[in-house]
């Protein structure tokens, strides 16, 4: 082999043997083509629970806070994703019994294993909610004493009845939608429900009864937050994180858009 010949050959074999060194420490980094083959599985409750989020077993199409949130996340760092929509009532069993690689909406104190044996990790707030008691506002005054009938959705824990609920001091009147919910507390058939006051407005709206429900302040009630959850990756939690740190006024437009209220009076 001449010297311009060996020249060539050890010039090819450097250029591919830094080729591969940059494949291989991509992949070990957990980086580029690696993490771009998972699909991850996006566990989501099976409800229609507007405007925050809005999925069914039948169809995960429709448009909502959490759908353009997520999606656009995932979309950005080039994950493959799908939404599967899974069953309220076994929430807690998800992440076990379904394989799923995240949750939302997610939060601790939905948790019966306080102590995390999971090792899930959670987000930062995603948005920030008012668990409590809405009423009619004729009734907005009256006591937790009075408050004999919950109605709520199917498979929902009212973490702020949970003394009622063991002493049989509290009927719940559990439905599959929102708007059956709202409909009991207008006509009379409930007392109260631990909807989301977003959702609750959303559909006072459609049935042209808005203003008509509003929290009771004099029961026990509590700001707290949506946030996206996995065991297996925590490291994409934590570049979820990062894009709602860096990506604030988006997050904002897509509330307004939606008319989530994150704004409270306790």
């Amino acid at each position: 082999m001449t010297n311009s010949g060996l020249q060539r050959f050890i010039k090819v074999r450097t250029i591919s043997s830094l080729i591969i060194s940059v494949l291989l420490i991509s992949v070990l980094l957990g980086g580029g083509s690696a993490a771009s083959e998972k699909e991850f599985i996006i566990g989501v409750e099976a409800v229609s629970y507007y405007p925050l989020y809005d999925f069914s077993a039948h169809d995960i199409s429709k448009p909502s806070f959490t759908k353009e949130l997520l999606s656009t996340f995932f979309e950005l760092h080039h994950y493959p994703y799908q939404f599967v929509a899974l069953p309220i009532k076994r929430f807690d069993k998800w992440y076990v019994e379904e394989s799923i690689d995240f949750k939302f909406p997610d939060n601790f104190r939905w948790r019966n294993d306080k102590t995390n044996k999971l090792n899930i990790t959670f987000s930062t707030s995603v948005v920030q909610l008012m668990a409590g008691s809405y009423v009619l506002k004729s009734k907005q005054h009256s006591s937790r004493n009075q408050i004999k009938k919950l109605g709520t959705i199917l498979g929902f824990v009212p973490t702020l009845w949970f003394d009622k609920l063991e002493n049989n001091q509290l009927e719940v009147i559990e439905e599959t939608s929102p708007l059956s919910v709202i409909k009991h507390l207008v006509y009379g058939n409930v007392d109260a429900t631990n909807i989301d006051p977003n959702v609750i407005r959303y559909n006072l709206k459609r049935l042209n009864k808005e203003g008509q429900v509003v929290l009771n302040k004099n029961i026990k009630h509590e700001v707290f937050a949506y946030h996206l959850s996995s065991i297996k990756y925590p490291k994409v939690i934590k570049e979820f994180d990062s894009f709602l740190q860096t990506n604030q006024d988006f997050v904002k437009r897509l509330k307004i858009k939606y008319g989530i209220d994150e704004h409270f009076t306790n």
